[in-house]
């Protein structure tokens, strides 16, 4: 009787445990099926006029950049999440000087958005982190970690700002596996207020405006970042010309330059290397620590990351083979050296990673341990393996979509 007793009570256990385990399977399984993500509503934030508020009153800046939704397949239909925002506004004045490139880029983590199927709009709340180089002129960068082996990745204050977004689409937006025009276009309304300060020149932006076309485009396609090269040139004072030529620096660019190409291509992240420019002064030619923030003044485009080709700095190895500054934001700039070559073949294709927001993998972790983004040291170079971690982390309010699209398959190898 006893022995009864005891194998029913072992059956109904094994049976709880078997329920138990079906459930779990359910839900994961329901899980997977509920996101779904099948393509991106991008919008194109271009010349809309912002009113911004702060230390001098009201004026206006301009904002540009783009606005990008996933679209997922739920079981209960369509869903859609505010992926990603990133925008520019044009410098305004400031107490003691202008700010600068206003930079904007979502904190992901942060966005909750309310999607009205009836209504075809987009109720968003988020935060983003708002950069200008006002902040770096009058509070520097941030120290990096003692145990960081090489400190090329200079990194500036940020604001925190609450935000606010309503997205009223005239269209319902449907998936197709070939671009989509809305062609009845996007009304727009922002908010940003200023939530943290680090020196609290800016304090709100608002902007409304009416886009006429939005596009519906399926995964994957490439995002495109412009980068400026900058070489310094000189007037050598040896050799059979001394004195009465020039000569420039530049002469690991087409290699550097390459060799980012193909590193950042497996991640469907397209480098636009524009048009070389060129500043003529012999002091930058070998570049020291202190030299190297007004080199940084001596150049600025607001739509591309510049990036300054010197011979050599002083002392030999500062930063490993360069350094970026203002990492993450559309003020980001990079100094690489040309005594790179022969070794540090990736140094570019590293600090431009910096430049997309990736820090080391020991500092903040959104980088992975043995990719690109190791750091290096002098006369050593940097892994030559992309992570899918790298790919997804990478980001910057100056990537976006370009036109004519293209299609791509992210290929990283680790």
């Amino acid at each position: 009787m006893k022995s009864n007793k005891t194998e029913r009570i072992f059956r109904a256990l094994i049976a709880s445990a078997c329920i138990s385990l079906l459930l779990i399977v359910s839900l994961v399984s329901s899980e997977n099926k509920q996101e779904k993500p099948v393509g991106m509503i991008v919008i194109k934030v271009e010349k809309a006029m912002a009113v911004l508020e702060g230390s001098m009153g009201k004026t206006q800046t301009m904002l540009n950049g783009e606005v990008v939704y996933k679209m997922i397949q739920t079981e209960k239909g369509l869903d859609i999440k505010l992926d990603s925002l990133g925008l520019t506004g044009t410098s305004v004045k400031a107490r003691d000087d202008k700010t600068g490139t206003i930079s904007i880029m979502l904190k992901p983590e942060s966005a909750q958005t309310v999607f009205d199927p009836k209504r075809k709009s987009l109720e968003n709340k988020f935060l983003v982190e708002l950069h200008y180089p006002l902040i770096d002129r009058i509070k520097g960068y941030i120290v990096p970690k003692e145990k960081e082996v090489e400190r090329d990745d200079h990194r500036s204050y940020t604001e925190i700002f609450a935000g606010k977004l309503t997205c009223q689409l005239y269209e319902e937006p449907r998936i197709s596996k070939e671009e989509i025009k809305l062609k009845k276009g996007v009304d727009m309304d922002i908010q940003l207020t200023l939530k943290e300060k680090v020196i609290g020149e800016i304090y709100t932006i608002k902007a409304t405006a009416k886009f006429p076309e939005s596009i519906i485009i399926p995964y994957s396609y490439q995002k495109v970042i412009k980068i400026q090269p900058i070489f310094i040139r000189y007037t050598p004072d040896t050799g059979c010309f001394g004195g009465t030529t020039t000569a420039t620096t530049g002469g690991s660019y087409w290699i550097l330059r390459d060799r980012a190409i193909e590193m950042w291509d497996r991640c469907c992240i397209g480098l636009d290397f524009l048009p070389i420019v060129y500043i003529h002064n012999n002091d930058y030619r070998i570049l020291s620590s202190d030299e190297s923030f007004s080199l940084l003044s001596l150049y600025d485009d607001p739509d591309s990351i510049e990036v300054f080709f010197v011979e050599v700095s002083d002392p030999v190895g500062m930063w490993g083979g360069g350094g970026s500054f203002s990492s993450g934001t559309a003020n980001a700039k990079v100094i690489t050296f040309d005594t790179n070559l022969p070794i540090n073949l990736y140094n570019l294709a590293h600090e431009l990673g910096h430049s997309l927001g990736l820090s080391h993998p020991s500092s903040w972790g959104n980088s992975t341990p043995g990719s690109l983004m190791e750091p290096s040291g002098f006369c050593a170079d940097n892994p030559v393996l992309m992570s899918s971690e790298n790919c997804k982390n990478g980001s910057n309010p100056l990537l976006v979509f370009k036109t004519p699209l293209r299609f791509c398959k992210k290929n990283p190898n680790m």
